[in-house]
């Protein structure tokens, strides 16, 4: 009896990390040695028809995953003419990056302080990611523009319409908006800000033409969209409980990416970069119907997403128990070690030694099929928190078209 046990303990978990790992997996990867743009010639066949490409980053406080997003960028538009990056960030406030990035503005540092409502940008890489745009821009003609497709915090949203109001002549006073998303609001809050928005709104209506005389249309429709987004916020708001309000947080970010490929006629191409979480095609976050779905349902086949994992190294995020314990400083995570029987040791026995692994051409496999529609564990990452294990078990391979596996990674870097 007791080596019947062992044989079927044997077997399954066997099983499990072939599961993990098929063998024919391999003929799918490519191996490269460092994050540099000349070294993704795994992608030049890959993205000829496509339209958006969506970059997930397995957590927010790797600098190698920053540095990642501005060499694919890179890549993406010296070799697919890529020119729109759209972050994880209020899409005010992205404009104002814009701004730096065409030269408008000089002062990054304040941007990011004043204006950003994200820790994750004031990096040291960031910052790096900002200067290659910038630099870009100077030396050529076919601009790169930056957006961000959020709505939690829309301070710069309002501020933006205030400074137009000012250009086109409008004494309309803009009211409320101090709080993000994620506060509390009483029902009387609900009410003032829904109205605001309503009566912002009916006004940019009403004064549509006088308005334009004074701008132009082009910037008449980008600062309408803004007020839009404050409807975006009052109706989030107006949820009645947080899941609701985590649902129409990614299905907002799906419609102002929409917008954006609208606004340039869907005549540039566009590289979305969020978090894993926010760019598959499944029901994640919670149990939300994400970002990545939306633009899966939108784009079809011209929207083609990359996941991301890491073997080792470290990592900056909040505790995992920080909403509970109220303690809010960061922690350095540290991973030293790849879990065995992990897709993540799959991918890195694969690697020289970091790996791209292309789903989409490993899903004509029939024989891979039950691989890739089973779930695939990974080493843990982070979004805004550590997660709880060292191991996470997701849909990478149906979810995804691609994922890239960095061997080594390193915590961001602290802009000064």
């Amino acid at each position: 009896m007791k080596n019947y046990i062992f044989l079927l303990a044997f077997v399954l978990a066997t099983k499990i990390s072939f599961a993990q790992c098929h063998t024919e997996l391999e003929q799918y990867t490519t191996g490269f040695k460092s994050v540099q743009a000349s070294e993704f010639s795994f992608l030049d066949n890959v993205l000829n028809d496509i339209r958006i490409v969506g970059y997930g980053e397995d957590t927010h406080g790797t600098a190698e995953f920053t540095l990642l997003a501005q060499e694919l960028m890179k890549y993406l538009s010296e070799q697919h003419d890529f020119k729109i990056l759209i972050i994880e960030t209020g899409f005010g406030e992205g404009l104002y990056l814009n701004d730096y990035v065409q030269g408008k503005r000089d002062d990054l540092k304040t941007i990011l302080n004043q204006y950003n409502s994200s820790w994750r940008y004031r990096t040291k890489e960031f910052y790096q990611l900002m200067d290659w745009m910038r630099t870009y821009n100077q030396n050529n003609e076919d601009k790169l523009y930056l957006y961000g497709c959020e709505m939690q915090y829309v301070a710069s949203e309002v501020n933006r319409i205030k400074e137009y109001l000012l250009k086109v002549g409008s004494d309309y006073n803009v009211e409320g908006f101090e709080k993000h998303l994620w506060q509390a609001f009483n029902e009387q809050e609900k009410t003032m800000y829904f109205m605001a928005y309503a009566n912002l709104k009916q006004h940019f209506v009403e004064n549509h033409e006088n308005f334009k005389s004074k701008s132009s249309e082009e910037e008449f429709n980008l600062n309408f969209h803004l007020v839009e987004i404050l409807g975006q916020f009052a109706t989030t708001i107006n949820q009645n409980n947080e899941q609701r309000k985590s649902d129409f947080r990614d299905i907002y970010m799906g419609e102002n990416i929409l917008w954006i490929m609208n606004y340039y006629n869907h005549n540039k191409k566009a590289m979305y970069w969020a978090h894993n979480a926010h760019v598959g095609d499944w029901v994640d976050n919670g149990i939300v119907d994400v970002t990545g779905h939306q633009l899966r349902k939108l784009y079809a086949d011209y929207y083609f997403n990359i996941a991301t994992d890491f073997g080792t190294g470290n990592f900056i995020a909040y505790p995992n128990d920080a909403n509970k314990t109220n303690d809010w400083r960061f922690k350095t995570i540290t991973i030293d070690k790849v879990v065995e029987d992990t897709f993540t040791q799959c991918l890195k026995n694969f690697g020289t030694p970091n790996t791209f692994l292309n789903f989409r051409v490993a899903r004509a496999n029939k024989d891979l099929a039950y691989t890739l529609n089973s779930p695939l564990i990974s080493m843990s990452g982070a979004g805004a928190r550590a997660r709880s294990s060292k191991t996470e078990s997701k849909a990478f391979g149906s979810a995804f078209d691609a994922i890239i596996y960095l061997d080594k990674t390193n915590a961001i870097n602290w802009a000064d």
